[in-house]
């Protein structure tokens, strides 16, 4: 393994952590030349995907060893504990987490058993159920008057059968922010439900495998068992319409404990500005690589940090800022979400909040990077229109996304601003590497970002600005799924 080295050095800051009582250091000065920045920036990436931190997987050892090495960085540049009453740099975010036993889930006709978890998985939204019905094939489950359309016509009853359900919409209706919520996969499963089904097989003609924990989103239960199932596994079903089908879904709820980590520069300023970065990843492959994340999310959180020291230094009173290192983003924005259910400040003294996740492969979607959520404020058009230019184009798409933190604090109508540089084939696998990325281009992503902030600053108050129309990049799972499929770890992925 790559990287052992750096073992030592993160147990050296452990034990400052521990011996420094949680004090923080006085402000330092920085040099922003650009090898110092470089250096800082490859140090902090290559430290938080080591191959010791094994894949900063949420809740593991290496996700500890990692807060832990943001909590030095957040002492390092000057920052205060966000809680000043304990003097805590982290907060500690819980979570109701669902387990499915291998021997109590199981899915099988008359002429075929299907194992779990390589032919099914479970859902985080379905009861623990025992049934056993026909089985009927219904499409995508539509059924709206608005659009004049239904997928249960000319079929039979689905009243006591188990349904399967494709829950990718139509392109043709995935395009549409609207049509997408009124037939969410949540109003789709709970149409079955109310038609009288048992239970639904859940399947995507676009993935040959399945989603293995589906829909952090809905931990409460449907009114019937809910799995989902690989695409030749549906393919097979088909043939077997109107043949019994034989399912059991048992989901088991324990709660689990993760951590945001918050550092606080404060201005006494009326309003605080949320620059964050989430830094856990998915852990070891089913080969025992580590899938070490450097680009997603190492170099977020250290663009997060160096914007911390480049705003101590340069800033002005008009904002305080928080710097949040967020925790199991990778298992759904879990710990963005516990912050916006309980900020450590009101959420209406949030000014903005600044998202990085995955910034540190300039090229590899051209020599642009994407800019979203650019009309969650009526005052990001007037920015980005006045910014200077930078060696690389902007693409800006409207909508803010529903796959990384700053879709937490859209829904609390906190405007948002998120930079990145977009996917590539090393996403999720144990080939994202820290040689693999970029720094001589996260250097102008970096200046980008102060000038941008730094102009909020002499705007004073950013209005939030709701989004309507056309859903854009990523915006709705249907394209997410279709674009990449990497939200399953597909084990293909980490073939060579």
């Amino acid at each position: 393994m790559r990287h052992h080295s750096y073992l030592w050095l993160l147990g050296l800051f452990y034990l400052a952590f521990l011996s420094s009582g949680l004090s923080y250091s006085q402000e330092r000065v920085f040099s922003f030349s650009d090898s110092a920045i470089i250096q800082r920036l490859k140090t902090d990436i290559s430290i938080l995907a080591s191959d010791s931190l094994e894949g900063r997987e949420a809740g593991t050892r290496g996700d500890t060893m990692a807060s832990v090495y943001i909590i030095n960085r957040f002492m390092e540049i000057g920052l205060q504990p966000a809680n000043n009453d304990s003097g805590s740099y982290l907060q500690q975010v819980t979570f109701d987490y669902n387990d499915f036993p291998r021997d109590e889930n199981f899915l099988h006709t008359d002429h075929r058993a299907y194992k779990y978890p390589k032919d099914f998985g479970m859902t985080s939204f379905s009861s623990n159920d025992k049934i056993n019905g026909e089985l009927l094939d219904v499409g995508h489950g539509i059924c709206d008057s608005v659009l004049a359309f239904n997928d249960y016509s000319g079929k039979e009853n689905p009243s006591e059968r188990v349904l399967l359900m494709e829950f990718p919409l139509p392109e043709n209706l995935a395009n549409d922010s609207t049509t997408l919520e009124r037939l969410s996969i949540r109003e789709r499963l709970e149409e079955a439900f109310r038609r009288g089904a048992l239970g639904v097989i859940l399947w995507n003609s676009d993935s040959p495998e399945y989603p293995e924990l589906f829909d952090f989103k809905h931990p409460s239960t449907l009114q019937g068992a809910v799995i989902f199932v690989a695409a030749d596994v549906a393919r097979a079903l088909k043939k077997s319409e109107g043949q019994s089908v034989y399912l059991m879904a048992t989901r088991l709820e324990s709660t689990k404990k993760y951590n945001n980590v918050i550092g606080f520069l404060n201005n006494q300023a009326s309003q605080t500005v949320i620059v964050g970065a989430h830094y856990d990843h998915v852990g070891i492959n089913h080969r025992g690589n580590p899938r070490c994340g450097a680009d997603d999310n190492a170099s977020g959180v250290a663009m997060m940090l160096e914007l911390a020291r480049y705003l101590q230094q340069h800033c002005d009173s008009s904002f305080n800022y928080l710097f949040i290192a967020f925790g199991a983003e990778e298992l759904g924005m879990i710990g963005s979400g516990y912050f916006c259910e309980h900020p450590v400040i009101p959420l209406d003294e949030i000014a903005y909040m600044c998202n990085f996740d995955m910034v540190g492969r300039l090229g590899a979607e051209g020599n642009r990077i994407t800019a979203l959520a650019t009309e969650t404020s009526p005052q990001w058009n007037i920015i980005y229109r006045d910014m200077p230019k930078f060696p690389f184009k902007v693409k800006r798409y409207k909508g803010p996304s529903s796959f990384s933190d700053q879709e937490c604090f859209y829904k609390k109508k906190v405007p948002v601003f998120y930079i990145t540089t977009g996917l590539h084939a090393d996403y999720h696998t144990y080939r994202d590497t820290p040689d693999r990325i970029n720094y001589t281009g996260m250097i102008p992503i970096a200046k980008f970002a102060e000038e941008f902030i730094i102009r909020t600053e002499k705007i004073g108050h950013i209005d939030f600005q709701k989004v309507s129309g056309k859903a854009t990049f990523f915006s709705d799972l249907n394209y997410y799924i279709k674009q990449i499929g990497h939200l399953f770890d597909m084990p293909l992925q980490d073939f060579p």
